[in-house]
């Protein structure tokens, strides 16, 4: 049994930014939220805003939630697919025979955001960037683990966005741009907790994607339970 303390949590997708929203949603997962709705960060000095994709400005939007007053936690950033528009754009100019923008893929490798976020922040706390073919919160959760061996706290930070519709048939995606960052210790005085426990017996059937709203659903208490599962493994997690 892996336990971590948790002390915050921040879930959120354009128009959806609170826990009613949240819950109203896991009453109706069909509905979609408007992906309209503009994502601010107005943290951010206004020439360093300009380079923030939709990807870094909802994991932007869901650090800050935590971290306006904290600075110096050792944080993961979490993206299974990082940021898939940019780099189709990047390729297409390749393809097109076109001079590619330095600045554009400066921002398309794995670690940008987090770059941004540090330079954003003036933070000089170390950062860890992952992805993960099979559960990325899985692979979050224990990367955490890890970490918290050495740090007294740590943020992690998980986000994704659709991907472009040419790569659809190829991967599983998220419906939404979507972020979760929540800061875990190992602080015995706080009351919230996640655990979670390999089980002996696994399913081979596995989503990366729905693990993170069943994730949410646990960090609000929709559930009580989870099973995050890849294909070599499953893990029960509770609060």
């Amino acid at each position: 049994m892996i336990k971590l303390k948790l002390e915050s949590w921040s879930a959120l997708a354009p128009g959806m930014e609170d826990t009613d929203a949240w819950m109203k949603w896991f009453d109706d997962i069909d509905s979609k939220p408007s992906e309209n709705t503009p994502i601010q960060i107005k943290q951010v000095p206004a020439l360093l805003r300009r380079r923030f994709t939709t990807l870094g400005k909802i994991a932007a939007k869901a650090t800050f939630n935590l971290m306006e007053s904290k600075q110096g936690i050792s944080t993961i950033f979490a993206s299974r697919h990082g940021d898939t528009p940019l780099t189709l754009s990047l390729l297409k100019d390749i393809g097109n025979s076109e001079p590619l923008s330095p600045t554009s893929f400066s921002l398309a490798v794995h670690n940008a955001v987090g770059g941004l976020l540090s330079i954003a922040r003036q933070d000089v706390a170390p950062i860890t960037a992952i992805a993960s073919t099979e559960n990325l919160v899985l692979s979050t959760l224990h990367e955490a683990a890890a970490q918290l061996e050495v740090y007294g706290k740590v943020l992690c930070v998980i986000y994704d966005v659709p991907l472009p519709d040419i790569y659809q048939r190829f991967s599983q995606s998220l419906p939404f741009p979507v972020a979760v960052a929540l800061i875990v210790s190992h602080d015995e005085t706080l009351d919230s907790a996640i655990e979670f426990a390999r089980e002996p017996r696994f399913d081979s059937s596995f989503s990366s994607e729905q693990g993170l709203f069943d994730f949410i659903s646990l960090l609000m208490s929709y559930q009580q339970e989870i099973k995050l599962t890849t294909s070599a493994s499953c893990w029960r997690v509770r609060r």
